[in-house]
């Protein structure tokens, strides 16, 4: 019986030991910002103060609906790029309360200001990105006592 005994106890620590790792989930599971509900392609992560701002650009003169023709068949718009960022906290949980602006510098100077709208766990605004050259894209964020500034640059090639 002690054999028995000794056998079961040593099959059961053993099986713990092995679904230990599925209950304890991976630290950066919650990071994962590749997942099919963000809008657009992913052009830009950062980390500001433990949080993370994940960027995401869509051109809209692809979809045909919301866009005009020209009389050379060209969609035109004037502000045909979608921009949307997706905040997590230390948590690893989307931020989905806040303010967020955006201040886009093309390499000329010219200068849009825009207020980000809160839609699909994320903030999101439209921009003029036509022309090619650098942007310099930053963010401010502001949520409770937190203000998180984020700035980078971005070819338009």
């Amino acid at each position: 019986m002690n054999r028995f005994f000794t056998l079961f106890l040593t099959i059961f620590f053993i099986l713990i030991l092995m679904t230990g790792p599925v209950f304890a989930g991976n630290d950066m599971t919650g990071h994962d910002m590749s997942t099919s509900d963000r809008m657009g392609e992913r052009f830009h992560e950062s980390m500001v103060d433990g949080y993370m701002l994940s960027y995401y650009l869509m051109d809209l003169r692809k979809q045909k609906d919301d866009a005009t023709h020209t009389d050379q068949g060209k969609m035109e718009m004037d502000k045909p790029h979608h921009i949307m960022v997706y905040i997590m906290d230390k948590n690893h949980d989307p931020v989905i309360k806040g303010k967020v602006g955006f201040l886009i510098k093309n390499s000329e100077g010219d200068k849009q200001r825009v207020m980000a709208m809160y839609m699909s766990k994320g903030f999101g605004i439209t921009a003029d990105l036509k022309k090619r050259g650098i942007y310099t894209i930053t963010t401010k964020a502001v949520f409770g006592e937190i203000k998180l500034m984020d700035s980078f640059t971005y070819e338009i090639k």
